[in-house]
């Protein structure tokens, strides 16, 4: 009886998602949606204040820039249920935030929290984002000073902050838009619809993430039109970077969830701007 008791208590091993760990471990506890939330939260806020700070010039012409197009389909789908106006621009992080915490009350998973384990997530998102400065130096990339050189010829600080913020804009954002929700959206369509085996539909899913990604840096829908921009010229070595990108944020999603990946996509932006500018 004793030695089942302890049976009992020891920890449970989980796989689902995440690499072979016991449940309520440091790797486990921080892949859940709860921790992802506190994680991001504060650079939400950040963002939110930041994007306000920018003069109204950048903020015109960051808009139709990578680092935060997907925040700005999030408005726009704001604008079509026809909220108020001051609410629009606030509505992104509310989704965020409301997708995150539905998800995990979904999981039925404690609400403790060990705050002290933030701080690693902080760090695996630095050294996450250094692997896509060797993919990125390995393709030829020409995306190195990022999509923005255009719109921060000026290099002054507050051109870098600029960029810092809407950097932070691109992890929580892209990812949400492109991993997150499309991901998952694929996954129900090629799953449950088409009854495609599960190793088939994630390599597709996967796949095609990746390349709406990638390809969603070089055109997209301004003001109901399709419009190539300008700031960055078509290269294949961007677009395969980008690609493998995506493939590689997918990947760090399942394994780490959905704070570190994001986490990992902003630093590398942030990264990539300091060494290059």
């Amino acid at each position: 009886m004793p030695a089942e008791s302890n049976a009992k208590k020891k920890p449970t091993a989980s796989s689902r998602g995440l690499l072979n760990v016991s449940e309520g471990s440091y790797i486990e506890s921080t892949s859940r949606p709860l921790y992802a939330l506190l994680f991001l939260l504060p650079w939400i806020v950040i963002y939110e204040l930041g994007t306000l700070w920018v003069n109204t010039e950048q903020v015109g012409q960051i808009l139709t820039r990578k680092c935060v197009i997907a925040f700005i389909w999030l408005t726009k789908l704001a604008q079509w249920m026809q909220l108020q106006p001051r609410l629009v621009w606030l509505f992104p992080g509310f989704v965020v935030v409301v997708i995150l915490l539905c998800w995990h009350i979904a999981t039925g998973r404690s609400w403790r929290v060990r705050f002290k384990w933030l701080g690693g997530m902080a760090v695996e998102s630095v050294l996450f984002a250094v692997p896509l400065m060797f993919i990125n130096a390995a393709i030829g990339s020409s995306t190195r000073a990022g999509a923005f050189a255009a719109v921060f010829d000026n290099p002054t600080v507050q051109a870098y902050l600029d960029y810092i913020v809407t950097g932070i804009g691109a992890g929580i954002y892209e990812e949400l838009v492109f991993r997150l929700i499309l991901v998952g959206l694929l996954l129900v369509i090629l799953e449950d619809l088409i009854k495609l085996k599960t190793h088939l539909a994630v390599i597709i899913a996967v796949t095609i993430s990746a390349v709406l990604f990638a390809a969603h840096h070089y055109f997209g829908f301004v003001n109901g039109h399709l419009a190539i921009f300008q700031h960055e010229p078509f290269t294949m070595s961007g677009f395969l970077f980008r690609t493998a990108a995506g493939v590689y944020f997918a990947i760090l999603f399942h394994y780490r969830g959905f704070g570190i990946t994001a986490g990992a996509h902003a630093a590398y932006d942030i990264i990539l701007k300091t060494l290059w500018s």
